[in-house]
């Protein structure tokens, strides 16, 4: 949310309630309480701050970042009669808990306005009684990278010792809904039977303090060995920004083998995003919120649980070259901070009015 935050300061004032040491991020002439970031102790600590500050200061608008804040939101609009908006992500609505489905996902309701990440995430909404007309899709935004060229992609490859002529990439979590285990299961054999040089490199860990930890990494660890793809499969675990820009940047294809779970739901895709800002094309199933970020210009989306598609796709952009970097990158252009900052601004301000 740092440039959302930083978005807002352009045209007002701003107070942020964040988890421990998001201030290090922010103008030192912003005012920040931080929390403890354990999920427990940060709602009741920001719960306190956000009381505090109110009390403090007169809020046209309180802005939740999640629907975890929804029951806060609604304590300061019932005290201080302030406009309140939440910005909600997917998972936030449809988490299997029973907690908090009865107290967290009711609260939005009475929201003022609701920025979702995509058009999937709008649907969830509604089917959870939000009423449409409050809500406005608001896809997240990115950054474009400084250049890379094939000298910096050499040296991130020598780094971290990364042996592969070409390589796919997989970002993400190491969550069921991401489906990693499927495609060592289903496509990567596929793949290389055609392209026998690929090699598969995997960024990101197994989900820590969350709303929901379906983690996969066992599963992960048995296809491995039961393919026998020890040797196609290199784990790099959490990259620096740079390094991961880099890592997409050397890619030739960024795999996004989605799986429907209950209770868990992509709400957007960002690593897509991500991957075209860097010039590299994503293949997905198409699940969640992932349409909202993938299309002709940044790669294919597949029907869900079409293994021998998902592999065809790969083999085609592995072929061809297509759709090639300029084009990602144009398709990236099209979700900046700019353009996120100005939807939101406008929401905000109608707020005031």
């Amino acid at each position: 949310m740092q440039q959302f935050a930083l978005g807002i300061l352009r045209y007002a004032d701003l107070t942020v309630i964040g988890p421990r040491g998001c201030g290090q991020h922010l103008p030192a002439d912003v005012t920040v309480h931080e929390s403890p970031p354990q999920l427990g102790q940060f709602l009741l600590s920001s719960t306190w701050h956000a009381l505090v500050a109110c009390r403090k200061t007169r809020f046209d608008v309180v802005i939740g970042g999640s629907g975890l804040i929804g029951p806060t939101l609604r304590v300061l609009s019932w005290i201080f009669r302030c406009k309140t908006l939440v910005y909600l992500h997917g998972l936030d609505l449809v988490v299997n808990n029973v907690i908090y489905q009865s107290v967290f996902v009711p609260s939005l309701r009475g929201i003022d306005r609701v920025a979702v990440n995509s058009g999937n995430t709008r649907d969830l909404a509604v089917e959870k009684g939000l009423a449409e007309q409050r809500i406005v899709v608001v896809n997240p935004g990115t950054g474009l990278p400084a250049p890379i060229d094939a000298a910096n992609r050499q040296t991130f490859r020598r780094r971290h010792s990364i042996g592969f002529e070409r390589y796919l990439v997989f970002t993400g979590r190491m969550t069921k809904r991401k489906g990693l285990s499927g495609f060592l299961q289903h496509t990567l054999p596929v793949i290389l039977q055609s392209e026998p040089d690929i090699g598969l490199v995997v960024v990101g860990e197994e989900p820590g303090d969350s709303l929901n930890k379906l983690g996969e990494e066992a599963e992960i660890q048995r296809q491995i060995a039961v393919q026998g793809l020890h040797h196609t499969v290199k784990f790099l675990g959490r990259l620096s920004d740079r390094d991961l820009e880099l890592c997409y940047a050397d890619a030739e294809v960024q795999i996004f083998p989605l799986t429907e779970v209950s209770g868990d739901v992509e709400g957007f895709g960002m690593v897509a995003i991500e991957a075209a800002a860097c010039g590299t094309p994503t293949v997905a199933f198409d699940l969640g919120g992932v349409a909202d970020a993938i299309t002709a210009r940044n790669g294919y989306l597949v029907p869900p649980g079409d293994f021998h598609t998902f592999a065809d796709r790969v083999i085609s952009i592995l072929a061809n070259n297509e759709p090639g970097a300029e084009a990602c990158m144009a398709h990236a252009g099209d979700f900046s901070w700019q353009a996120y900052n100005e939807k939101m601004r406008e929401m905000i301000l109608s707020l005031c009015r």
